[in-house]
């Protein structure tokens, strides 16, 4: 199966990065793609619970189509969010830059970087 791996590392409304990785993840999910959304720095904004626009209902289709969706816990920290704060079915994750390198490498045929 083939997988894609996404990075957002820009906050949600910044501009249409988040909005479209969130469309293209769960696009590619229903052609059948494995995919991973890996929210650092200022991205992990994206996972903020009952957010409004386009950015709050991709992350939630996201989810529901079983799209895999990991933000750094010490970036949600340092912008102030605890762990009900963000979206459910969001995993929050203290070493991600590893997991976001080992996923990337080993079992990923498509990367895409906002």
């Amino acid at each position: 199966m083939e997988k894609l791996c996404m990075l957002i590392t820009k906050p949600p409304h910044s501009g249409e990065g988040a909005e479209r990785m969130c469309g293209i993840s769960s696009a590619a999910r229903l052609e059948g793609m494995e995919v991973s959304i890996y929210l650092i720095g200022d991205g992990v904004l994206c996972a903020k619970k009952n957010q409004r626009g386009h950015v709050g209902a991709n992350i939630k289709l996201a989810l529901e189509t079983n799209v895999q969706v990991f933000a750094s816990s010490m970036d949600l920290l340092a912008r102030g969010l605890s762990g009900a704060q963000v979206e459910d079915g969001v995993k929050m994750v203290g070493n991600i830059e590893d997991m976001f390198v080992e996923d990337v490498m080993e079992h990923s045929t498509r990367v895409v970087s906002w």
